[in-house]
């Protein structure tokens, strides 16, 4: 099964920034660039006080890496649930990566599935497919290959023309599964790409009993 444990965005903080914010992440990010990530931490040290979610997820990055700072993964994990608390889906990604496969912390897939979640239902395409690999496999959930199909699915359409892990996940999946549980994947699919009912069609799926 593919599946992409971890991912990073070193030098897409600006994607990210709000106008407030603009001028610490560009400074930063050219900081990163340049790999001068001692001023990269000073830059976002401003934004730390702020409780920024960025500059948290940023300084997770950073520790997870050894970038200008000794590697220290729960250190990086620390600073991911800051960020993740707060809604920063890139950090929700990777603490949930690192709950599954253990990565500085225990594995935890109960707790992956936590954090996969939100991700996911922002639209997250790596969340989407790592999520459809815990309910195919039934780790830390009830095992649920239609939700897995459908979770791969939407990995797919929300990637466009990129090739994603979901696209060998679904393949391998879909030849385990009956025709019929195939069909109802292909329906759950629909349901959830109908604009703005991912989260709450998920959650609409997930409180049927079974689930």
């Amino acid at each position: 099964m593919t599946v992409r444990p971890l991912k990073f965005h070193l030098c897409l903080l600006l994607a990210l920034a709000s106008p407030v914010a603009l001028a610490g992440f560009d400074e930063a990010a050219a900081a990163f660039a340049a790999g001068n990530y001692a001023q990269a931490q000073a830059e976002l040290g401003p934004l730390l006080e702020q409780n920024d979610p960025r500059a948290q997820y940023s300084m997770g990055v950073l520790y997870e890496n050894g970038f200008g700072v000794a590697k220290d993964l729960p250190q990086a994990a620390a600073w991911y649930l800051k960020a993740a608390e707060q809604g920063n889906t890139d950090a929700q990604f990777n603490l949930g990566a690192m709950h599954e496969h253990g990565v500085g912390i225990p594995v935890n897939y109960p707790e992956a599935v936590r954090w996969y979640r939100p991700a996911a239902e922002q639209g997250d395409i790596d969340a989407l497919s790592n999520l459809g690999v815990l309910y195919q496999n039934g780790r830390g959930v009830t095992q649920d290959k239609v939700l897995a199909m459908a979770l791969y699915n939407l990995s797919v359409a929300y990637a466009g023309k990129a090739l994603v892990p979901a696209v060998g996940n679904r393949q391998d999946l879909a030849n385990q599964m009956p025709l019929e549980e195939v069909k109802k994947a292909l329906s759950l699919t629909e349901e959830l790409l109908k604009p703005d009912n991912l989260q709450p069609g998920l959650a609409a799926y997930l409180a049927q009993p079974g689930h």
